[in-house]
């Protein structure tokens, strides 16, 4: 789950989730409880990075998530959670592993160096590291255009779409989900996945009754990969 921290003249003063890329939900006392709460450095300074649990745990990613979720912060402290950074803002660098190195110095988790064997992965970013080059570069809508993800592409399982229903998100835009019929993905019971828009639903040639293949993405979203079966005929 991603999170940001913001230091004030060293304290933390802020924590929040991504929420919906503008708007996160305050989360400061649980975080409290996994990062340093002050730091030697002044002004404002911004910490990203996610909120790990370990692959011991049954639906790690979701449970990492969820317990972000919980009221009962005692009960936070139960779960077995790590934060890992993996970038910094308000501070001057001209490498981002010169940025990593400065958490790291800090007491915290970075990406570079945290050992993710018993973590559940789904693949590798790789990032420029001038900070200068990365900056010129710029952004897309969704991401930086100095980064990318290599991630797997694992296989999926096969379902019979039942129906397709139209549902309207937190930000208002009405999208497609499709209704599976029930099937087991990577320990979790799967009924439903986003399709996006209609655009999606025509470039996968979806109709009603037919196989698809479904997956976990990231290990959390069920998503349609494809149509596995031939399309019917008709005439």
């Amino acid at each position: 789950a991603a999170v940001s921290l913001t230091y004030i003249n060293g304290h933390l003063a802020l924590g929040l989730t991504r929420g919906d890329g503008n708007i996160g939900r305050d989360i400061t006392d649980k975080l409290e409880t996994l990062v340093p709460v002050s730091i030697p450095l002044k002004g404002e300074i911004q910490i990203t990075g996610e909120v790990v649990c370990p692959s011991t745990v049954t639906n790690a990613r979701n449970v990492a998530a969820g317990s972000l979720n919980l009221k009962d912060l005692e009960e936070f402290r139960t779960r077995p959670l790590t934060f890992v950074a993996y970038d910094i803002q308000g501070v001057e660098y001209e490498l981002y592993t010169e940025a990593l190195s400065l958490l790291a110095q800090e007491g915290f988790n970075t990406v570079d160096t945290f050992d993710y064997e018993n973590y559940p992965t789904d693949g590798i970013v790789y990032r420029i590291n001038s900070r200068k080059t990365f900056d010129k570069m710029g952004h897309t809508a969704h991401h930086p255009r100095g980064a990318f993800a290599l991630k797997e592409q694992k296989e999926g399982v096969h379902t019979e779409l039942l129906d397709v229903v139209w549902q309207v998100g937190k930000s208002g835009v009405v999208s497609p989900v499709a209704i599976l019929s029930p099937v087991e993905v990577e320990g979790a019971t799967v009924s439903r996945a986003t399709l996006h828009n209609i655009e999606y639903i025509r470039s996968l040639d979806l109709e009603i009754g037919c196989t698809v293949e479904v997956i976990r993405s990231g290990e959390i979203i069920p998503r349609i990969l494809s149509r596995v079966d031939q399309k019917k005929n008709n005439s």
